[in-house]
């Protein structure tokens, strides 16, 4: 059975970061955020976006994705292009595409987990649902004032921005909350990444690796996600730009506002060993 970690978190929360920290075990394969895979594939996004994270043109160059559709196709009849991967109406589809999907991954890689950092939670439920897969959540947690500074650029009010935080937070927390899964919070992971990345591999059955603090230095063949993934330098640098964008008033309101996306779960929360996996 295919071994999933699914990062689940709020966009502009540092889960490219994290996929690609993942990817660069050398038991892992992190292909980022799967539920745009077909857009991607189709030549659907716009040409700056469009070449592989290996350096390929697209991912129908792409020596990796080339034998993972390969493999998709004589599985289900579906090249990565046409695979249901983020159509939710259809679940016989979903489940049937995702699973072939996966195994390819694995099989093409030769690693024995896959991360998708897709982190919408609708898409994690149906994986969850499907008993041909061994999911494990990973949510992701950044600071409130982090996640909403940088969410900004979606020019949302600041008040339906701190909504989405909380009701996003607990979509999250409400699904995994008694299922096995771990969380990580960005600030940790920027700060102490090894500290942070040796305790959430020892609960995927795995062990730290001083490469995954090399992560840019890796092959990587990630879909969606930031700039990020194309960087050639592991320096990390935490993202604290509302420290200035923000005024005093502002801080406190989205931290008055957000109380109940962070503390009432957050502090109970324990990360949960994958003893399955």
């Amino acid at each position: 059975m295919v071994k999933v970690v699914f990062i689940a978190s709020l966009s502009h929360s540092g889960s490219t970061l994290l996929d690609l920290m993942l990817n660069a075990h050398p038991d892992v394969a992190s292909v980022g955020e799967l539920k745009q895979l077909g857009r991607f594939a189709r030549l659907e996004k716009p040409n700056r976006r469009l070449r592989c994270t290996c350096g390929a043109d697209s991912l129908l160059t792409c020596e990796f994705w080339t034998k993972v559709s390969a493999l998709t196709k004589a599985a289900t009849g579906q090249t990565i292009g046409e695979l249901n991967v983020e159509d939710y109406q259809d679940k016989a589809q979903f489940d049937e595409d995702n699973v072939a999907l996966f195994e390819a991954i694995a099989e093409v890689s030769g690693k024995h987990y896959v991360v998708d950092s897709s982190k919408q939670v609708t898409r994690l439920a149906l994986l969850l649902e499907n008993p041909a897969l061994d999911v494990y959540p990973v949510f992701l947690i950044r600071d409130p004032k982090g996640q909403i500074c940088s969410s900004q650029k979606t020019a949302a009010s600041l008040l339906r921005l701190i909504g989405n935080y909380v009701r996003t937070n607990r979509e999250i927390y409400d699904l995994v909350k008694h299922r096995p899964h771990s969380v990580v919070r960005y600030e940790d992971l920027v700060r102490n990444p090894e500290q942070v990345l040796g305790a959430l591999m020892r609960e995927l059955g795995l062990s730290f690796d001083p490469r995954q603090l090399e992560w840019a230095s890796q092959v990587r063949h990630n879909v969606g996600g930031n700039g990020m993934r194309r960087t050639s330098s592991s320096e990390l640098k935490l993202d604290e730009k509302w420290r200035d964008e923000f005024t005093l008033l502002q801080k406190l309101a989205i931290d008055a506002g957000t109380l109940l996306g962070r503390y009432p779960f957050a502090r109970s929360v324990q990360s949960t060993p994958a003893e399955t996996h």
